[in-house]
């Protein structure tokens, strides 16, 4: 069964009457509000995980610069190029 018209005008004008009558008008200042609140949460926290992640990619490049160079002895470095 498609959904494609599920979301037309008349469709969500019942959708909104059912809400409305399941949850009585009294009951949905509430449920925004708190709504309201978790989706602010929820930015609030992708926003954090974001911070976080770029802090953790910007210290691992700064471990990365901060490693001295590996020295190869020659005599490894000539069996190396030979094997190729």
């Amino acid at each position: 069964m498609p959904l494609g018209n599920l979301f037309d005008g008349p469709h969500l004008i019942i959708f909104a009457l059912v809400i409305l009558v399941l949850f009585g008008a009294t009951k949905l200042p509430i449920f925004a509000k708190g709504l309201g609140q978790s989706i602010k949460i929820f930015r609030k926290e992708v926003t954090d995980v974001q911070d976080d992640m770029a802090k953790d990619r910007k210290q691992r490049s700064d471990e990365h610069m901060d490693r001295e160079p590996v020295v190869v002895p020659e005599s490894q470095a000539r069996r190396a190029s030979e094997d190729r």
